[in-house]
Protein backbone atom coordinates (compact mmCIF):
# COMPACT_ATOMS: atom_id res chain seq x y z
CA UNK A 1 0.00 0.00 0.00
CA UNK A 2 1.50 3.48 -0.90
CA UNK A 3 1.00 5.95 1.98
CA UNK A 4 1.05 9.04 0.12
CA UNK A 5 -1.70 7.54 -2.74
CA UNK A 6 -5.15 8.28 -2.35
CA UNK A 7 -6.81 4.94 -1.13
CA UNK A 8 -9.49 5.46 -3.80
CA UNK A 9 -7.39 5.62 -6.22
CA UNK A 10 -5.13 2.66 -4.83
CA UNK A 11 -8.69 0.60 -4.74
CA UNK A 12 -10.25 1.57 -8.37
CA UNK A 13 -6.40 0.57 -9.99
CA UNK A 14 -6.32 -2.89 -8.08
CA UNK A 15 -9.58 -3.51 -9.15
CA UNK A 16 -8.76 -2.74 -13.33
CA UNK A 17 -5.47 -5.07 -12.47
CA UNK A 18 -8.32 -7.84 -10.93
CA UNK A 19 -10.51 -7.03 -14.24
CA UNK A 20 -7.44 -7.64 -16.48
CA UNK A 21 -7.00 -11.57 -14.54
CA UNK A 22 -10.39 -12.71 -16.51
CA UNK A 23 -10.49 -10.77 -20.01
CA UNK A 24 -12.41 -13.56 -21.70
CA UNK A 25 -16.55 -12.42 -21.72
CA UNK A 26 -18.24 -13.96 -18.30
CA UNK A 27 -21.16 -16.44 -18.40
CA UNK A 28 -24.02 -17.43 -16.13
CA UNK A 29 -25.76 -20.50 -16.67
CA UNK A 30 -28.38 -21.88 -13.80
CA UNK A 31 -28.87 -25.20 -16.01
CA UNK A 32 -25.84 -26.64 -13.55
CA UNK A 33 -26.28 -25.43 -10.04
CA UNK A 34 -22.73 -25.82 -8.05
CA UNK A 35 -23.43 -26.39 -4.74
CA UNK A 36 -21.82 -24.29 -2.26
CA UNK A 37 -22.44 -24.70 1.44
CA UNK A 38 -25.62 -26.96 0.62
CA UNK A 39 -27.12 -23.90 -1.54
CA UNK A 40 -27.46 -24.49 -5.18
CA UNK A 41 -25.74 -21.55 -6.78
CA UNK A 42 -25.74 -20.44 -10.59
CA UNK A 43 -22.54 -21.11 -12.33
CA UNK A 44 -20.35 -18.28 -13.21
CA UNK A 45 -18.08 -18.85 -16.12
CA UNK A 46 -15.15 -16.76 -18.03
CA UNK A 47 -14.68 -17.99 -21.35
CA UNK A 48 -14.83 -22.03 -20.43
CA UNK A 49 -13.13 -22.06 -17.26
CA UNK A 50 -15.70 -22.29 -13.99
CA UNK A 51 -14.64 -19.53 -11.11
CA UNK A 52 -17.27 -21.36 -8.77
CA UNK A 53 -15.02 -22.45 -5.77
CA UNK A 54 -12.39 -21.99 -8.07
CA UNK A 55 -9.68 -20.02 -5.62
CA UNK A 56 -6.46 -19.53 -8.40
CA UNK A 57 -6.89 -16.43 -9.23
CA UNK A 58 -8.25 -14.33 -6.72
CA UNK A 59 -5.46 -15.64 -4.48
CA UNK A 60 -2.79 -15.05 -6.92
CA UNK A 61 -4.40 -11.56 -7.05
CA UNK A 62 -4.06 -11.35 -3.45
CA UNK A 63 -0.13 -12.46 -3.50
CA UNK A 64 0.74 -10.20 -5.85
CA UNK A 65 -0.99 -6.75 -4.53
CA UNK A 66 -1.54 -7.98 -0.69
CA UNK A 67 -5.55 -7.14 -1.32
CA UNK A 68 -8.40 -8.87 -0.85
CA UNK A 69 -10.93 -10.19 -4.44
CA UNK A 70 -14.11 -12.05 -4.97
CA UNK A 71 -16.34 -12.57 -7.74
CA UNK A 72 -20.11 -12.86 -7.06
CA UNK A 73 -22.82 -14.49 -9.08
CA UNK A 74 -26.42 -13.26 -9.05
CA UNK A 75 -28.71 -15.49 -7.77
CA UNK A 76 -32.87 -14.18 -7.23
CA UNK A 77 -32.03 -10.66 -5.71
CA UNK A 78 -28.67 -11.47 -3.99
CA UNK A 79 -24.91 -10.97 -4.82
CA UNK A 80 -23.42 -14.92 -3.61
CA UNK A 81 -19.80 -14.79 -3.19
CA UNK A 82 -18.70 -18.12 -5.29
CA UNK A 83 -14.69 -17.61 -5.08
CA UNK A 84 -13.35 -14.81 -2.91
CA UNK A 85 -9.53 -14.43 -0.77
CA UNK A 86 -11.59 -12.88 2.05
CA UNK A 87 -11.33 -15.20 4.95
CA UNK A 88 -13.97 -15.45 8.07
CA UNK A 89 -12.01 -14.97 11.75
CA UNK A 90 -11.94 -18.93 12.21
CA UNK A 91 -9.81 -19.04 8.76
CA UNK A 92 -12.47 -20.08 6.48
CA UNK A 93 -13.03 -18.67 2.80
CA UNK A 94 -16.36 -16.63 2.75
CA UNK A 95 -17.33 -18.47 -0.05
CA UNK A 96 -21.16 -19.11 -0.42
CA UNK A 97 -22.30 -15.99 1.83
CA UNK A 98 -24.03 -13.10 0.53
CA UNK A 99 -23.64 -9.39 -0.38
CA UNK A 100 -26.14 -7.62 2.90
CA UNK A 101 -28.84 -6.02 0.78
CA UNK A 102 -28.46 -3.18 3.55
CA UNK A 103 -24.90 -2.29 1.89
CA UNK A 104 -25.12 0.59 -0.43
CA UNK A 105 -23.69 -1.46 -2.76
CA UNK A 106 -26.07 -3.29 -3.33
CA UNK A 107 -28.35 -1.28 -4.81
CA UNK A 108 -26.15 0.27 -6.92
CA UNK A 109 -24.40 -2.99 -8.04
CA UNK A 110 -28.78 -4.24 -9.40
CA UNK A 111 -28.39 -0.93 -11.06
CA UNK A 112 -25.15 -1.54 -13.34
CA UNK A 113 -23.02 1.49 -11.01
CA UNK A 114 -19.75 1.04 -9.44
CA UNK A 115 -19.53 1.60 -5.45
CA UNK A 116 -16.35 3.30 -3.78
CA UNK A 117 -15.98 3.30 0.15
CA UNK A 118 -15.05 1.84 3.01
CA UNK A 119 -16.94 -1.36 4.75
CA UNK A 120 -16.29 -3.69 7.91
CA UNK A 121 -15.60 -7.68 6.83
CA UNK A 122 -15.55 -10.19 9.02
CA UNK A 123 -13.95 -7.72 11.96
CA UNK A 124 -11.65 -6.02 9.57
CA UNK A 125 -12.13 -2.24 7.74
CA UNK A 126 -11.76 -2.15 4.46
CA UNK A 127 -11.22 0.69 1.65
CA UNK A 128 -13.73 -1.47 -1.16
CA UNK A 129 -14.62 -1.02 -5.05
CA UNK A 130 -17.81 -3.17 -5.98
CA UNK A 131 -17.99 -3.11 -10.21
CA UNK A 132 -20.86 -5.24 -11.91
CA UNK A 133 -19.92 -8.22 -14.13
CA UNK A 134 -22.00 -7.98 -17.26
CA UNK A 135 -22.45 -10.90 -19.89
CA UNK A 136 -22.13 -10.22 -23.57
CA UNK A 137 -25.54 -8.81 -23.49
CA UNK A 138 -24.89 -6.25 -21.21
CA UNK A 139 -26.96 -8.17 -18.17
CA UNK A 140 -25.24 -7.46 -15.04
CA UNK A 141 -24.92 -11.22 -13.85
CA UNK A 142 -22.57 -10.83 -10.90
CA UNK A 143 -20.20 -8.27 -9.18
CA UNK A 144 -16.41 -7.77 -8.67
CA UNK A 145 -15.05 -6.56 -5.47
CA UNK A 146 -11.57 -5.43 -4.45
CA UNK A 147 -10.55 -4.40 -1.04
CA UNK A 148 -7.58 -2.89 0.85
CA UNK A 149 -6.98 -3.83 4.44
CA UNK A 150 -6.85 -0.47 5.97
CA UNK A 151 -6.81 -1.77 9.92
CA UNK A 152 -3.43 -1.02 10.41
CA UNK A 153 -2.30 0.44 7.74
CA UNK A 154 0.67 2.36 7.69
CA UNK A 155 0.54 6.31 7.12
CA UNK A 156 2.81 9.47 8.03
CA UNK A 157 1.64 11.91 10.60
CA UNK A 158 1.08 15.48 9.77
CA UNK A 159 4.12 16.74 10.82
CA UNK A 160 5.85 14.13 9.02
CA UNK A 161 4.50 15.11 6.01
CA UNK A 162 4.82 18.54 6.54
CA UNK A 163 8.80 18.05 7.29
CA UNK A 164 9.03 15.47 3.75
CA UNK A 165 7.56 18.40 1.94
CA UNK A 166 10.05 20.75 3.57
CA UNK A 167 12.83 18.91 2.34
CA UNK A 168 11.45 18.13 -1.01
CA UNK A 169 11.07 21.78 -1.44
CA UNK A 170 14.65 22.48 -0.09
CA UNK A 171 16.11 19.85 -2.67
CA UNK A 172 14.12 21.78 -5.31
CA UNK A 173 15.86 24.67 -4.49
CA UNK A 174 19.24 22.91 -4.27
CA UNK A 175 19.04 22.11 -7.64
CA UNK A 176 17.52 25.23 -8.98
CA UNK A 177 20.94 26.91 -7.18
CA UNK A 178 23.05 24.13 -9.21
CA UNK A 179 21.38 24.69 -12.04
CA UNK A 180 22.21 28.35 -11.94
CA UNK A 181 25.79 27.69 -10.80
CA UNK A 182 26.28 25.79 -13.81
CA UNK A 183 23.94 27.91 -16.37
CA UNK A 184 24.48 31.30 -15.29
CA UNK A 185 27.56 31.81 -12.35
CA UNK A 186 30.01 30.03 -14.48
CA UNK A 187 28.72 32.08 -17.95
CA UNK A 188 30.67 34.96 -16.08
CA UNK A 189 34.76 34.05 -16.59
CA UNK A 190 34.99 36.35 -13.24
CA UNK A 191 32.78 34.06 -11.51
CA UNK A 192 33.68 30.56 -13.06
CA UNK A 193 37.11 31.33 -12.04
CA UNK A 194 36.46 32.26 -8.45
CA UNK A 195 34.38 28.81 -8.73
CA UNK A 196 36.94 26.49 -10.26
CA UNK A 197 39.46 27.91 -7.52
CA UNK A 198 37.42 26.08 -5.15
CA UNK A 199 38.51 22.66 -4.33
CA UNK A 200 36.04 20.15 -4.61
CA UNK A 201 36.37 19.39 -0.70
CA UNK A 202 35.03 22.77 -0.49
CA UNK A 203 32.37 22.06 -3.34
CA UNK A 204 31.41 19.21 -1.47
CA UNK A 205 30.81 21.43 1.87
CA UNK A 206 29.04 23.55 0.05
CA UNK A 207 26.45 21.09 -1.00
CA UNK A 208 26.51 19.29 1.60
CA UNK A 209 25.84 22.03 4.23
CA UNK A 210 22.92 22.98 1.95
CA UNK A 211 20.96 19.26 1.95
CA UNK A 212 22.24 19.96 6.21
CA UNK A 213 20.19 23.19 6.25
CA UNK A 214 17.19 21.19 4.56
CA UNK A 215 17.26 18.69 7.21
CA UNK A 216 17.37 21.19 9.63
CA UNK A 217 14.75 22.96 8.48
CA UNK A 218 12.66 20.16 7.78
CA UNK A 219 13.26 18.70 11.23
CA UNK A 220 12.25 22.15 12.71
CA UNK A 221 8.73 21.94 11.30
CA UNK A 222 8.63 18.49 12.36
CA UNK A 223 9.19 19.33 15.88
CA UNK A 224 6.81 22.91 16.09
CA UNK A 225 4.25 20.69 13.97
CA UNK A 226 4.54 18.10 16.41
CA UNK A 227 4.37 20.23 19.46
CA UNK A 228 1.59 22.56 18.19
CA UNK A 229 -0.47 19.75 16.47
CA UNK A 230 0.58 16.52 18.44
CA UNK A 231 -1.24 17.04 21.28
CA UNK A 232 -4.77 17.87 19.95
CA UNK A 233 -4.88 15.22 17.00
CA UNK A 234 -3.55 12.83 19.89
CA UNK A 235 -6.87 14.01 21.74
CA UNK A 236 -8.99 14.02 19.36
CA UNK A 237 -7.76 10.56 17.64
CA UNK A 238 -8.49 9.21 21.60
CA UNK A 239 -11.92 10.72 21.63
CA UNK A 240 -12.43 8.77 18.38
CA UNK A 241 -11.65 5.73 19.35
CA UNK A 242 -13.59 5.77 22.54
CA UNK A 243 -16.55 6.72 20.32
CA UNK A 244 -15.70 3.83 18.03
CA UNK A 245 -15.29 1.51 21.34
CA UNK A 246 -18.79 3.06 21.79
CA UNK A 247 -18.05 5.16 24.66
CA UNK A 248 -20.20 8.49 23.85
CA UNK A 249 -19.20 10.04 26.91
CA UNK A 250 -15.77 11.01 24.72
CA UNK A 251 -15.60 14.86 24.62
CA UNK A 252 -12.79 16.77 23.67
CA UNK A 253 -11.25 20.23 24.96
CA UNK A 254 -10.91 22.53 21.77
CA UNK A 255 -8.93 25.64 22.42
CA UNK A 256 -8.43 26.71 19.07
CA UNK A 257 -10.47 28.06 16.35
CA UNK A 258 -8.63 27.02 13.32
CA UNK A 259 -9.79 24.00 11.33
CA UNK A 260 -8.25 21.32 13.49
CA UNK A 261 -10.41 23.24 16.07
CA UNK A 262 -13.32 22.76 13.87
CA UNK A 263 -12.45 19.38 13.32
CA UNK A 264 -12.49 18.35 17.38
CA UNK A 265 -15.84 20.47 17.75
CA UNK A 266 -17.32 18.08 14.96
CA UNK A 267 -15.56 15.43 16.83
CA UNK A 268 -17.17 17.12 19.71
CA UNK A 269 -20.97 17.13 17.89
CA UNK A 270 -20.76 13.64 16.54
CA UNK A 271 -20.60 12.41 20.14
CA UNK A 272 -24.03 14.58 21.66
CA UNK A 273 -25.67 13.51 18.23
CA UNK A 274 -24.57 9.94 18.48
CA UNK A 275 -25.49 9.45 22.44
CA UNK A 276 -28.99 11.31 21.77
CA UNK A 277 -29.58 8.81 18.51
CA UNK A 278 -28.27 5.65 21.00
CA UNK A 279 -30.75 7.19 23.56
CA UNK A 280 -33.82 7.46 21.63
CA UNK A 281 -33.09 3.67 19.77
CA UNK A 282 -32.34 2.43 23.46
CA UNK A 283 -36.34 3.47 24.54
CA UNK A 284 -37.58 2.78 20.91
CA UNK A 285 -36.02 -0.61 21.55
CA UNK A 286 -37.39 -1.13 24.90
CA UNK A 287 -40.90 -0.21 24.12
CA UNK A 288 -40.40 -2.87 21.02
CA UNK A 289 -39.51 -5.33 23.16
CA UNK A 290 -42.33 -4.83 25.84
CA UNK A 291 -45.04 -4.92 22.20
CA UNK A 292 -43.06 -7.54 20.73
CA UNK A 293 -43.13 -9.95 24.67
CA UNK A 294 -47.26 -8.50 24.67
CA UNK A 295 -47.55 -9.59 21.27
CA UNK A 296 -46.27 -13.16 21.41
CA UNK A 297 -48.13 -13.57 24.60
CA UNK A 298 -51.23 -12.38 23.02
CA UNK A 299 -50.63 -14.43 19.74
CA UNK A 300 -49.79 -17.71 22.23
CA UNK A 301 -53.05 -17.44 23.70
CA UNK A 302 -54.93 -17.20 20.52
CA UNK A 303 -53.44 -19.97 19.14
CA UNK A 304 -54.30 -22.33 22.11
CA UNK A 305 -57.89 -20.67 21.42
CA UNK A 306 -57.69 -21.24 18.03
CA UNK A 307 -56.22 -24.69 18.02
CA UNK A 308 -59.21 -25.29 20.76
CA UNK A 309 -61.56 -24.07 18.42
CA UNK A 310 -60.43 -25.92 15.32
CA UNK A 311 -60.89 -29.31 17.58
CA UNK A 312 -64.01 -28.49 18.76
CA UNK A 313 -65.16 -27.37 14.85
CA UNK A 314 -63.43 -30.72 13.71
CA UNK A 315 -65.58 -32.93 15.90
CA UNK A 316 -68.76 -30.79 14.87
CA UNK A 317 -67.82 -31.07 11.07
CA UNK A 318 -67.88 -34.87 12.03
CA UNK A 319 -70.95 -34.99 14.08
CA UNK A 320 -72.44 -32.63 11.32
CA UNK A 321 -72.00 -35.14 8.67
CA UNK A 322 -72.77 -38.21 10.50
CA UNK A 323 -75.77 -36.30 10.99
CA UNK A 324 -76.09 -35.05 7.15
CA UNK A 325 -75.60 -39.31 6.14
CA UNK A 326 -78.63 -39.91 8.95
CA UNK A 327 -81.28 -37.27 7.41
CA UNK A 328 -79.99 -38.23 4.23
CA UNK A 329 -81.50 -41.96 4.62
CA UNK A 330 -84.26 -40.99 6.42
CA UNK A 331 -85.40 -38.73 3.64
CA UNK A 332 -84.45 -41.28 1.08
CA UNK A 333 -86.88 -43.89 3.63
CA UNK A 334 -89.20 -41.23 3.23
CA UNK A 335 -89.33 -41.33 -0.16
CA UNK A 336 -89.69 -44.61 -0.35
CA UNK A 337 -92.85 -44.41 1.82
CA UNK A 338 -94.37 -42.17 0.32
CA UNK A 339 -93.99 -44.40 -3.10
CA UNK A 340 -95.30 -47.00 -1.28
CA UNK A 341 -98.42 -44.86 0.28
CA UNK A 342 -98.42 -43.94 -3.33
CA UNK A 343 -99.36 -47.39 -4.46
CA UNK A 344 -101.29 -48.26 -1.70
CA UNK A 345 -103.83 -45.93 -2.38
CA UNK A 346 -104.04 -46.57 -6.18
CA UNK A 347 -104.61 -50.24 -4.61
CA UNK A 348 -107.25 -48.65 -1.89
CA UNK A 349 -108.32 -46.37 -5.13
CA UNK A 350 -109.48 -50.00 -6.87
CA UNK A 351 -110.63 -51.52 -3.49
CA UNK A 352 -113.02 -48.83 -3.49
CA UNK A 353 -114.21 -49.17 -7.06
CA UNK A 354 -114.19 -52.69 -6.79
CA UNK A 355 -116.54 -52.29 -3.63
CA UNK A 356 -118.84 -49.61 -5.50
CA UNK A 357 -119.63 -52.64 -8.60
CA UNK A 358 -120.21 -54.77 -5.88
CA UNK A 359 -122.31 -52.53 -4.33
CA UNK A 360 -124.10 -51.67 -7.24
CA UNK A 361 -124.49 -56.04 -7.97
CA UNK A 362 -125.47 -56.69 -4.76
CA UNK A 363 -128.43 -54.20 -5.14
CA UNK A 364 -129.11 -55.60 -8.75
CA UNK A 365 -129.33 -58.78 -6.94
CA UNK A 366 -131.36 -57.51 -4.69
CA UNK A 367 -133.92 -56.12 -6.91
CA UNK A 368 -133.98 -59.49 -9.10
CA UNK A 369 -134.78 -61.38 -5.92
CA UNK A 370 -138.10 -59.43 -4.73
CA UNK A 371 -138.78 -60.53 -8.85
CA UNK A 372 -138.27 -63.54 -8.33
CA UNK A 373 -140.59 -63.30 -5.15
CA UNK A 374 -143.54 -61.74 -6.69
CA UNK A 375 -142.97 -64.74 -9.99
CA UNK A 376 -143.09 -67.29 -6.92
CA UNK A 377 -146.19 -65.71 -5.76
CA UNK A 378 -147.81 -65.60 -9.20
CA UNK A 379 -146.56 -69.38 -8.99
CA UNK A 380 -148.82 -69.90 -5.58
CA UNK A 381 -151.44 -68.29 -7.03
CA UNK A 382 -151.54 -70.29 -10.22
CA UNK A 383 -150.83 -73.32 -8.33
CA UNK A 384 -153.92 -72.12 -6.04
CA UNK A 385 -155.91 -71.59 -9.16
CA UNK A 386 -155.05 -74.97 -10.29
CA UNK A 387 -155.75 -76.87 -7.34
CA UNK A 388 -159.52 -75.17 -7.25
CA UNK A 389 -159.95 -76.38 -10.86
CA UNK A 390 -158.75 -79.91 -10.35
CA UNK A 391 -161.19 -79.94 -7.22
CA UNK A 392 -163.94 -78.77 -9.27
CA UNK A 393 -162.91 -80.91 -12.19
CA UNK A 394 -163.33 -84.04 -9.94
CA UNK A 395 -166.03 -82.97 -8.57
CA UNK A 396 -167.62 -82.82 -12.00
CA UNK A 397 -166.09 -85.84 -13.41
CA UNK A 398 -167.74 -87.45 -10.08
CA UNK A 399 -171.31 -86.68 -11.50
CA UNK A 400 -170.29 -87.92 -14.79
CA UNK A 401 -170.07 -91.43 -13.43
CA UNK A 402 -168.50 -93.62 -15.83
CA UNK A 403 -167.45 -91.31 -18.80
CA UNK A 404 -165.99 -88.68 -16.31
CA UNK A 405 -163.66 -91.98 -14.59
CA UNK A 406 -160.84 -90.54 -16.95
CA UNK A 407 -161.06 -86.81 -16.51
CA UNK A 408 -161.71 -87.33 -12.57
CA UNK A 409 -157.84 -89.58 -13.00
CA UNK A 410 -156.30 -86.34 -14.75
CA UNK A 411 -158.02 -84.11 -12.41
CA UNK A 412 -156.97 -85.97 -9.05
CA UNK A 413 -153.07 -85.87 -11.46
CA UNK A 414 -153.49 -82.14 -11.64
CA UNK A 415 -154.58 -81.93 -8.24
CA UNK A 416 -152.04 -83.51 -7.49
CA UNK A 417 -149.44 -81.51 -9.15
CA UNK A 418 -150.92 -78.08 -8.59
CA UNK A 419 -150.22 -78.76 -4.56
CA UNK A 420 -147.12 -79.72 -5.48
CA UNK A 421 -146.51 -77.37 -7.23
CA UNK A 422 -147.99 -74.94 -4.32
CA UNK A 423 -145.65 -76.79 -1.81
CA UNK A 424 -142.52 -76.54 -3.80
CA UNK A 425 -143.58 -72.53 -4.20
CA UNK A 426 -144.05 -72.09 -0.40
CA UNK A 427 -140.46 -74.21 0.20
CA UNK A 428 -139.16 -71.75 -2.87
CA UNK A 429 -140.64 -68.49 -1.17
CA UNK A 430 -139.57 -69.83 1.98
CA UNK A 431 -135.82 -69.83 0.34
CA UNK A 432 -135.82 -66.43 -1.65
CA UNK A 433 -137.18 -64.79 1.50
CA UNK A 434 -134.28 -66.24 3.42
CA UNK A 435 -132.20 -65.28 0.10
CA UNK A 436 -133.58 -62.07 0.28
CA UNK A 437 -132.99 -61.26 3.40
CA UNK A 438 -129.19 -62.09 3.49
CA UNK A 439 -129.31 -60.47 0.33
CA UNK A 440 -130.36 -57.20 1.93
CA UNK A 441 -128.11 -58.23 4.78
CA UNK A 442 -125.21 -58.54 2.51
CA UNK A 443 -126.27 -55.07 0.57
CA UNK A 444 -126.47 -53.78 3.95
CA UNK A 445 -122.82 -54.88 4.71
CA UNK A 446 -121.43 -53.59 0.91
CA UNK A 447 -122.78 -50.35 1.61
CA UNK A 448 -120.64 -50.03 5.07
CA UNK A 449 -118.11 -51.46 3.41
CA UNK A 450 -118.45 -48.97 0.59
CA UNK A 451 -118.20 -46.14 2.50
CA UNK A 452 -115.56 -47.61 4.74
CA UNK A 453 -113.73 -47.95 1.72
CA UNK A 454 -114.19 -44.61 0.86
CA UNK A 455 -112.91 -43.10 4.33
CA UNK A 456 -110.38 -45.76 3.58
CA UNK A 457 -109.61 -43.64 0.70
CA UNK A 458 -109.59 -40.38 1.77
CA UNK A 459 -107.71 -41.47 4.70
CA UNK A 460 -104.97 -42.93 2.20
CA UNK A 461 -104.86 -39.74 0.36
CA UNK A 462 -104.04 -38.08 3.23
CA UNK A 463 -101.67 -40.11 4.53
CA UNK A 464 -99.82 -39.71 0.66
CA UNK A 465 -100.04 -36.05 1.26
CA UNK A 466 -98.54 -36.07 4.67
CA UNK A 467 -96.17 -38.53 3.42
CA UNK A 468 -95.61 -36.16 0.66
CA UNK A 469 -95.45 -33.10 2.92
CA UNK A 470 -92.66 -35.29 4.88
CA UNK A 471 -90.77 -36.32 1.47
CA UNK A 472 -90.26 -32.49 0.73
CA UNK A 473 -89.04 -31.45 4.36
CA UNK A 474 -86.77 -34.24 4.51
CA UNK A 475 -85.06 -33.31 1.31
CA UNK A 476 -85.13 -29.88 2.03
CA UNK A 477 -83.93 -30.79 5.41
CA UNK A 478 -81.12 -32.65 3.61
CA UNK A 479 -80.55 -29.80 1.40
CA UNK A 480 -80.00 -27.08 4.29
CA UNK A 481 -78.28 -30.00 6.65
CA UNK A 482 -75.61 -30.50 3.09
CA UNK A 483 -75.48 -26.76 3.43
CA UNK A 484 -74.79 -26.51 6.93
CA UNK A 485 -72.19 -29.38 6.88
CA UNK A 486 -70.36 -27.75 4.23
CA UNK A 487 -70.16 -24.27 6.18
CA UNK A 488 -68.69 -25.93 8.50
CA UNK A 489 -66.63 -27.56 6.72
CA UNK A 490 -65.16 -24.60 5.39
CA UNK A 491 -65.12 -22.93 9.22
CA UNK A 492 -63.31 -25.33 9.63
CA UNK A 493 -60.86 -25.08 6.55
CA UNK A 494 -60.40 -21.41 7.52
CA UNK A 495 -59.81 -22.42 11.00
CA UNK A 496 -57.10 -24.21 10.06
CA UNK A 497 -56.02 -21.77 8.13
CA UNK A 498 -56.11 -19.36 11.05
CA UNK A 499 -53.94 -21.56 13.26
CA UNK A 500 -51.65 -21.29 10.41
CA UNK A 501 -51.59 -17.53 10.56
CA UNK A 502 -51.90 -17.25 14.25
CA UNK A 503 -49.11 -19.93 14.22
CA UNK A 504 -46.90 -17.49 11.96
CA UNK A 505 -47.75 -14.35 13.39
CA UNK A 506 -46.38 -15.82 16.89
CA UNK A 507 -43.36 -16.96 15.18
CA UNK A 508 -42.96 -13.31 14.17
CA UNK A 509 -43.67 -12.04 17.28
CA UNK A 510 -41.38 -14.58 18.70
CA UNK A 511 -38.86 -13.14 15.87
CA UNK A 512 -39.37 -9.34 16.37
CA UNK A 513 -38.97 -10.03 20.06
CA UNK A 514 -35.57 -12.34 19.60
CA UNK A 515 -34.78 -9.10 17.35
CA UNK A 516 -35.48 -6.22 19.88
CA UNK A 517 -33.56 -8.54 22.02
CA UNK A 518 -30.69 -8.53 19.69
CA UNK A 519 -30.99 -4.48 19.34
CA UNK A 520 -31.11 -3.93 22.93
CA UNK A 521 -27.84 -6.00 23.54
CA UNK A 522 -26.54 -3.75 20.56
CA UNK A 523 -27.13 -0.64 21.85
CA UNK A 524 -26.13 -1.63 25.57
CA UNK A 525 -22.26 -1.60 23.94
CA UNK A 526 -22.50 2.33 24.02
CA UNK A 527 -22.08 4.36 27.21
CA UNK A 528 -24.31 7.49 27.46
CA UNK A 529 -23.60 10.14 30.61
CA UNK A 530 -26.77 9.10 31.73
CA UNK A 531 -25.18 5.54 32.28
CA UNK A 532 -22.19 7.33 34.53
CA UNK A 533 -25.02 9.45 36.60
CA UNK A 534 -26.62 6.41 37.33
CA UNK A 535 -23.54 4.93 38.38
CA UNK A 536 -22.35 7.91 40.67
CA UNK A 537 -26.10 8.12 41.96
CA UNK A 538 -25.27 4.21 43.07
CA UNK A 539 -21.84 4.27 44.18
CA UNK A 540 -23.11 7.81 46.20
Amino acid sequence: MNPLLPLRVQVGRHAKTLAGYFPAPFIRDESNGIAIHGAVTPRLLCGNALLNLNYAEVDRFTHATRSTATLFVIKGEDFVRVTTSVKKQNGERAVGTQLDRSHPAWRLLRDGQTYTGYATLFGKQYMTQYEPIRDSAGRVIGALYVGLDVSEAWTLSIGGKLALEAFAVTAVILLAYAWLLHTVVLADDASANAVRALTPLQQTWIVGGGLLGALLVSALIFVTTRRGLGTQLREAKAAAERLAAGDLTAQVHVNRRDDLGQLMQAINGISVGLAGVVDNVRRASDTIAIAAREIAAGNADLSSRTEAQAGSLEQTASAMAQLTTMVRANADHATNAHEHVASVSDLAVKGGTVVGDVVNTMSLIRGSSHKIVDIISVIDAIAFQTNILALNAAVEAARAGEQGRGFAVVAAEVRSLAQRSATAAKEIETLISDSVGNVDAGGDLVDAAGRNMAEIVTAVGNVVSLMGEITRASNEQSTGISEVNRAIGQMDEMTQQNVAVVEQAAAAAASMDEQARVLEEAVRVFRLASDVAKRTDYRI
